[in-house]
């Protein structure tokens, strides 16, 4: 009877023992992957945190401004919907702070238009997005600093 408890101690403690050595060489491939591409670890973002990555924008210049790799992002307080458009060399991204154009949103069906708010002139004019169905006063605009790249492998994001 002992020699049976001792074989099955011994047999958890293999178990635990081989589980333990398999979690310590997977955290050091990936510490070591991770060291190897010069990038630190990925963690995750707690309650507001991603917002400090984003800033308001409110000109056609500062959409221009903009480097491949950035996300721009346009989100109405009032139906929740968020419409991101990833920057290109093609400067698609730009008509989304262009007066005079419009878009659907996909929340409501309304039609948003991007009108001016009589601040600044040409591509340094400020402009708002009026929606048909939201009003003028429920989307905004922003984008991840200049160059940075920051959403660049983050998905489609969905309400």
């Amino acid at each position: 009877m002992k020699d049976r408890i001792m074989k099955m101690k011994h047999n958890i403690l293999s178990k635990i023992s081989i589980s333990a050595g398999f979690a310590v060489a997977l955290a050091i491939s990936a510490l070591l992957l991770v060291a190897a591409q010069g990038q630190e670890p990925m963690k995750p973002m707690k309650g507001g945190e991603h917002m400090m990555m984003l800033n308001h924008i409110t000109t056609q210049a500062q959409a221009e401004a903009l480097k491949p790799g950035d996300s721009m992002s346009m989100t109405c307080s009032k139906c929740k919907e968020v419409m991101i458009q990833k920057v290109t060399t093609d400067k698609a991204h730009v008509k989304m702070m262009t007066i005079g154009e419009k878009v659907v949103c996909h929340g409501c069906g309304g039609t948003v238009e991007v009108v001016a708010t009589g601040k600044g002139e040409g591509k340094d004019a400020e402009v708002k997005h009026v929606c048909s169905k939201c009003g003028d006063d429920a989307m905004f605009c922003s984008a991840t600093k200049p160059g940075s790249g920051s959403m660049k492998d983050m998905g489609e994001m969905k309400k």
